[in-house]
């Protein structure tokens, strides 16, 4: 079933489901943010599917997942996506999950073995 707003979802390593609304879609791509991920909506996924998730240590509601991709542009080599975790109610009163994207961006990040 898919509910209105949202792009898609996956679950993540850990088995929670996160999910990408239009409106974060747009809000990522826009010209003022990160247009360059335009091309590489389906690495979003595979970075929640598999990439290391960390959790904030100021908001905990707050998780960042990275994934390392060879072909990325320019000089970046991972795609970070940044997620809300939280619950919602739905009209029969069952607690559910409500994990959402919030942004994404390319980063460098060096190799820990790496000279410079």
């Amino acid at each position: 079933m898919t509910i209105a707003g949202r792009r898609w979802t996956v679950q993540d390593h850990k088995d929670n489901p996160v999910y990408l609304t239009e409106e974060r879609w747009l809000h990522i791509i826009d010209p003022m943010n990160h247009p360059e991920l335009a091309d590489y909506e389906d690495y979003l996924k595979i970075t929640v599917k598999k990439g290391h998730r960390r959790q904030e240590a100021l908001n905990q509601r707050k998780y960042r997942y990275v994934c390392q991709f060879e072909d990325l542009p320019d000089d970046m080599n991972h795609i970070v996506v940044i997620t809300l975790f939280g619950f919602d109610v739905e009209e029969h009163g069952e607690v559910i999950p409500d994990n959402f994207i919030v942004t994404a961006f390319f980063k460098h990040i060096r190799s820990k073995d790496s000279k410079q």
